[in-house]
């Protein structure tokens, strides 16, 4: 508890410390921005992985975060789920930035909260553009429920990130998210013996309110002219996949060339029991489906 606010502390000293560069820095953007003068040339670069929970996000970010990636990994950045080494940056372009991330980053591990970040009186669009001042290439990891819509299809029409849609089945989703809720293990343990319950109506929800998200993002995207690369779970960990997807978000096939491409974090569990349990119940009111009824389906826009 000491060390929280230690931390707090340091943080707030430090914020005040850089306050008068953060500031002359947002009244040279109200300048330039009201002369129409274009901003210095910083090269940086935006990649989002827009996916959603237990699609294998996280064992791809273990391949992100390898030094020879050369990458500013900032993970769940904006539901306060990562502390990347950016965060205390920002506050040179944004002030007070890193104690306002610190205090809510504390709130969302002491009791989780969506939309977190809009809500803390943070800007989303202000934030992006600090980022992009710091050269590199700035990878997040963005699920339904960090930032709303609005604010996120924003971002992609002004900013044009490159973007990974990552999508897994939705029914084994489901499941997985259940037994890591159910474990309080959300990574690195086998959850073979964990069984959970599917309602129907709690997988028809969820397939409806993530198909929504994937298709509004995939069509901003698309019409802003962003880079895409759609992948499915399922294939993700074959090598030449893996391989592929690297090469899009690093833009450079000879950083890939020099990492280790096999993920630290993999699938579970196999047996797929629960998945099993609930077809069974589906058989016994007359519906008969399959696992790839449940399939998370790319659309072409």
């Amino acid at each position: 508890m000491q060390e929280k606010y230690r931390q707090v502390l340091r943080t707030l000293l430090y914020n005040f410390r850089v306050l008068p560069r953060a500031l002359s820095y947002s009244l040279g953007t109200l300048l330039r921005s009201a002369s129409g003068r274009p901003r210095p040339s910083v090269k940086s670069r935006l990649v989002f992985v827009i996916s959603f929970p237990r699609s294998g996000t996280t064992a791809l970010g273990t391949l992100l975060q390898q030094p020879e990636a050369k990458m500013h990994y900032h993970g769940e950045f904006f539901a306060f789920n990562h502390w990347s080494q950016a965060v205390s940056r920002i506050s040179k372009m944004y002030p007070l930035f890193s104690l306002r991330f610190l205090i809510s980053y504390l709130q969302q591990k002491q009791k989780w909260s969506y939309y977190r970040y809009e809500d803390s009186g943070l800007n989303p669009d202000k934030t992006i553009r600090a980022i992009m001042e710091i050269p590199g290439d700035h990878i997040f990891k963005i699920f339904p429920f960090h930032l709303r819509d609005e604010a996120l299809t924003n971002i992609i029409k002004r900013y044009q990130p490159d973007i990974m849609f990552l999508r897994r089945n939705h029914l084994d989703r489901l499941v997985s998210h259940k037994k890591a809720m159910a474990s309080g293990t959300w990574h690195g343990v086998a959850t073979e013996g964990v069984e959970v319950d599917i309602p129907v109506k709690q997988i028809e929800k969820y397939m409806d309110d993530y198909e929504k998200f994937y298709s509004l993002m995939k069509r901003t995207a698309t019409s802003s002219g962003c880079k895409i690369i759609d992948i499915e779970y399922e294939h993700l960990f074959e090598p030449d996949t893996t391989k592929r997807v690297l090469e899009f978000i690093t833009g450079d096939p000879t950083r890939v060339a020099k990492l280790n491409i096999k993920p630290r974090t993999l699938k579970q569990d196999t047996k797929d029991l629960s998945q099993q349990a609930f077809f069974e119940k589906l058989a016994k009111e007359g519906i008969h489906k399959e696992i790839s009824d449940f399939d998370f389906r790319k659309i072409e826009v």
